[in-house]
């Protein structure tokens, strides 16, 4: 039987942040929220994007490749959106030179886009620092935690990164 009530629950695993990808067509514009990003080998499987679990993995189990992806939360100015953003390893050394260089990757602009426009395409990554004087950035979330409500994984399964 459900429990009503008129209250908001609290989120106690954190907040589920939509994900977004490079666009197939035009770009997206944003600026990171989080002090890094972390990475995780992924498969496509079953219709979506899951982490490997190897050395128990279903999707290993069946074949699939699997392929690293890296994650940083970032908001974009022109819709107010917090989400976390998903890209490639060769697309995300733009971010690793500037926190190398920058030291965070907090307050970082980028833009995404795909070469000449394919959903498959290489995905093309420019950074610049963000102008923080036109806007107040949210504060980044925990990355693992977000992942894990976006994955279905249970609390206990929430490795940290290295």
């Amino acid at each position: 039987m459900p429990t009503y009530t008129n209250a908001i629950p609290t989120q106690p695993r954190g907040p589920a942040l939509p994900i977004r990808r490079a666009p197939a067509s035009g770009h997206l514009a944003a600026i990171i929220t989080s002090d890094d990003l972390i990475g995780t080998n992924t498969h496509y499987y079953k219709g979506r994007t899951m982490p490997c679990e190897a050395p128990e993995c279903d999707a290993c189990s069946h074949g699939v490749p699997y392929r690293w992806h890296s994650y940083c939360a970032a908001w974009e100015p022109k819709t107010a959106l917090h989400f976390i953003f998903e890209t490639t390893a060769t697309a995300a050394e733009a971010f690793i030179e500037y926190r190398d260089h920058h030291k965070t990757l907090r307050g970082c602009f980028f833009s995404a886009k795909r070469w000449q426009q394919r959903p498959n395409g290489r995905i093309l990554i420019q950074t610049k620092p963000a102008d923080l004087t036109e806007y107040r950035l949210p504060t980044g979330p925990d990355l693992t935690r977000c992942l894990a409500i976006l994955w279905s994984l249970p609390e206990d399964n929430l490795g940290a990164p290295s």
